[in-house]
């Protein structure tokens, strides 16, 4: 492969990377959306505490989710947030859908599953595309060095 064509490839790489990126914040926003149209219908106690956040950083993708707990007084105005990130087991690339569930609201299990369930997916395809890009990197290094 000529350097162009490894630039190229690349860049196809990246492109889908970006439509991933794109798809995990869609399905972030989903949930989100969900989430806030149902929380004005219930109680303080009802509420949702399960939140996802995708983010990327260079050739990777992160689909995180985050635990929401509210500290202080509202009448006080004292009142904070607090997002407390839930830990994915290092094997595998998804959460474990007991943890998920135990945090979820009964209204919003079959949402979560939903939305965990494509994350899952687009954080393995994601992390295959990031190895491709770092291995067409080094090869491109690698054939400009030896030229």
């Amino acid at each position: 492969m000529e350097i162009d064509e490894l630039g190229s490839a690349i860049g196809i790489l990246r492109g889908r990377l970006g439509n991933l990126y794109a798809r995990a914040s869609e399905l972030s926003k989903k949930h989100l959306e969900y989430v806030m149209a149902e929380n004005k219908n219930r109680t303080w106690e009802e509420k949702s505490v399960l939140f996802s956040r995708a983010r990327t950083r260079d050739n990777s993708i992160t689909a995180t989710w985050l635990e929401i707990r509210w500290y202080g007084s509202k009448a006080l105005k004292t009142r904070r947030m607090v997002q407390r990130v839930i830990v994915k087991p290092k094997s595998g690339y998804g959460y474990k859908l007991e943890v998920l569930l135990k945090l979820a609201r009964h209204w919003e299990a079959d949402m979560v599953r939903e939305v965990e369930r494509e994350l899952t997916t687009i954080r393995r395809e994601a992390q295959f595309v990031a190895k491709a890009i770092g291995l067409l990197n080094k090869a491109s290094k690698t054939k400009g060095e030896s030229e």
